[in-house]
């Protein structure tokens, strides 16, 4: 089962950066660009929550994935010369920080 959670949590950061990385967008991403965003990182937080096997790897975890939103939207402004998206930033750390929490309550409710 492990396997299989593993495959899935890469496939997940790999959409999550090629997604993040593509010049074009539809209008339907556009139009729900900050709910995709939470969807994006809660649930890439909630897989590496689960891979991790205690607190101090799913802090570890949450700080890799902030440093990755943020170096997306890095990218993104130098690639494209966009206007830096401190918007997004703050969601997917938002959506980390509520993963988080969640995932530690789910820790503390079965021990």
């Amino acid at each position: 089962m492990r396997r299989v959670l593993l495959r899935v949590t890469q496939v997940w950061l790999l959409v999550l950066i090629v997604g993040s990385l593509q010049p074009a967008r539809p209008g339907v991403v556009v139009g729900l660009h900050r709910e995709i965003h939470w969807l994006a990182f809660a649930g890439a937080a909630f897989l590496l929550f689960s891979l991790s096997l205690n607190r101090r790897q799913q802090i570890h975890c949450a700080t890799a994935l902030f440093l990755l939103g943020l170096s997306l939207e890095f990218l993104q402004h130098q690639i494209y010369r966009n206007p830096m998206e401190w918007r997004d930033v703050r969601d997917d750390a938002l959506a980390i920080l509520i993963a988080f929490l969640c995932a530690s309550a789910v820790r503390v409710r079965r021990c």
